[in-house]
């Protein structure tokens, strides 16, 4: 793997979790919960990205065959679409029309489960683009660790929500230059 490979992988990673801060925002900010109750639910997003792309990934080898010499057209348009779903998610965020509560612990799995559908989306063409090959899943999981981590521990202020949306959408703009990159050049 080369230099340019990694590091486009990297940012990959990084960008196609970013969906992460805004729903991790605010569910358990500092001063109000305990470490442990944080950490535990970074670990639930960190789980639920990888859970996410390892099934995404098991329906793309079920019907990636299908497309042949398409799929990297495929991998192409996947990412555009992930692209847009997270403009247009961060602009929610903008208008504060992504925020949400609930009483049970089972909202922290269901916002995981919300939060892993791009990951979703890209495990289906993981036979086509697939950085870091098997390894994959666990970073996934590093990087919506990481993310939850810093966000959950954030404050709900007006300031906030202009942060996390341009982190979301900061994100959709790099998935779309990989995308374009990965179609027209040979660096990955």
């Amino acid at each position: 793997m080369s230099t340019s490979a990694i590091i486009i992988g990297i940012v990959y990673l990084l960008a196609l979790t970013t969906s992460v801060v805004p729903l991790a925002v605010g569910l358990e900010p500092k001063g109000e919960s305990t470490s442990g109750r944080r950490l535990l639910v970074a670990l639930v997003f960190a789980a639920t990205q990888a859970l996410m792309a390892f099934v995404g990934y098991l329906i793309g080898t079920m019907i990636d065959y299908m497309f042949g010499d398409l799929l990297p057209y495929l991998v192409f348009a996947i990412m555009l679409i992930v692209s847009v779903k997270m403009i247009v998610d961060s602009m929610k965020v903008l208008k504060a029309k992504r925020l949400y509560a609930f009483t049970s612990n089972w909202g922290f799995l269901l916002l995981g489960i919300l939060a892993g559908m791009n990951t979703l989306l890209m495990g289906v063409c993981g036979e086509g683009f697939l950085p870091f090959g098997n390894w994959y899943f666990l970073f996934i999981a590093i990087a919506a660790f990481l993310w939850a981590s810093y966000a959950v521990r954030i404050q709900y202020t007006p300031k906030m929500l202009r942060s996390t949306s341009f982190i979301e959408f900061s994100g959709a703009v790099f998935i779309f230059i990989i995308a374009i990159l990965y179609l027209f050049t040979d660096l990955i």
